[in-house]
């Protein structure tokens, strides 16, 4: 099945968006390539939505004359586009194409795999896995009814026809459904779902964004599995509920005594720390303020159990909630600069039946259990 566009403009910023892809290494398979080529991206990007500095929202999209040229242009530009709001918060996107490509990659599929994937959004990743893979091997799962019946209508428009259900990905699926021999998550998780492991087939792969990362995890027996993390970071919208944005609202920032904290608010633009923040403590609210010249200068954190941190721009900290969560960060950093500010391709993880950990450079090394 092959779809393309009649706009000579849309099909000549596709193709050099996929030359782009293929220039700095995020597509090298001519499979995946042609997939790129001729699936259209803004068929399943309507619109999306601008965030302004004020933080509200601007929609830009095809059915404004005056928008139409900067709208096609942004579709096929290698960034993520927000595509819905809940309560005027992120709830949904079209994910980076790179990313998208890695990913797809990772999975390694060959004629005749069946996958599924756990976060509908668009429908353009469905459109790519039944453009190569074929409609009656995709399955696409996404919690939101109004998601899910916006993107079955542009992938029938586009031609493709995988089964999209409505639903939680990490439930197991009505009635006995054949194993998949790949299972793709574009949403973020916290840990792998149990039951993922369970509708593989043995040997599956899943590919999957955890923390601010994405795992590539090998089905090893039954509940079991192993796997490393890719290279590539990676910002998720979080795995929610119906009708949840996935926002974790900022308790009021605490008042009292302040101690002094050796750690900068420079750990939090530290992408390989930042990444480990969010596998060993995950569900972290962040904020930061900057310099005139850009530099961070203080900062806050805090979950959603009412704890946070506010590291003043004297170097001082106060904690409150039932976490000191400073404190947590702090330690952690410890872990990170003794072992020399690690990327994530030096992180692993180990499923089994009753734990979930991941780890640094080997399993029995440095290591955190995941929730």
């Amino acid at each position: 099945m092959t779809t393309s566009t009649t706009d000579p403009t849309a099909e000549a910023l596709r193709h050099a968006m996929v030359d782009a892809l293929g220039a700095d290494g995020s597509l090298t398979d001519d499979r995946w390539r042609e997939a790129f080529v001729n699936v259209p991206r803004h068929a399943f990007v309507p619109f999306f939505y601008r965030q302004g500095l004020d933080g509200s929202h601007q929609r830009v999209g095809d059915d404004d004359q005056g928008q139409r040229a900067e709208w096609l242009q942004a579709v096929y530009q290698n960034q993520a586009l927000v595509t819905h709001l809940i309560d005027g918060n992120t709830a949904s996107s079209s994910s980076q194409p790179s990313l998208m490509a890695v990913m797809l990659e990772a999975l390694d599929v060959t004629e005749g795999t069946r996958v599924k994937e756990i976060g509908t959004g668009t429908g353009y990743n469905a459109a790519l896995l039944s453009h190569r893979l074929g409609d009656e091997n995709v399955v696409s799962v996404d919690v939101d009814q109004d998601i899910t019946d916006a993107a079955r209508e542009r992938l029938d428009r586009a031609g493709y026809r995988p089964t999209v259900l409505t639903g939680d990905g990490s439930q197991p699926e009505p009635g006995r459904p054949r194993p998949y021999g790949g299972i793709i998550a574009t949403c973020g998780l916290r840990s792998i779902p149990p039951v993922l492991l369970r509708e593989l087939t043995p040997g599956g792969l899943i590919v999957a964004p955890l923390g601010f990362g994405v795992v590539r995890v090998q089905q090893t027996g039954e509940g079991e599995a192993q796997g490393r993390f890719l290279a590539t970071p990676a910002y998720f919208m979080p795995l929610r509920a119906a009708g949840d944005s996935g926002v974790i609202h900022r308790p009021q920032v605490p008042g009292g005594d302040a101690r002094p904290s050796a750690m900068g608010p420079d750990v939090i633009v530290d992408e390989g720390f930042r990444f480990l923040a969010s596998v060993a403590l995950p569900a972290l609210g962040w904020q930061y303020d900057l310099s005139d010249d850009g530099r961070p200068t203080s900062a806050r954190v805090w979950t959603s159990d009412g704890s946070i941190a506010d590291l003043r721009d004297d170097g001082t900290v106060t904690e409150g909630g039932p976490r000191r969560l400073w404190s947590e960060l702090e330690a952690l950093h410890h872990v990170y600069e003794k072992h020399n500010r690690p990327a994530r391709d030096r992180y692993g993880i180990t499923i089994t039946g009753t734990e979930q950990r991941v780890w640094l450079d080997k399993a029995t090394g440095p290591g955190w259990p995941l929730g």
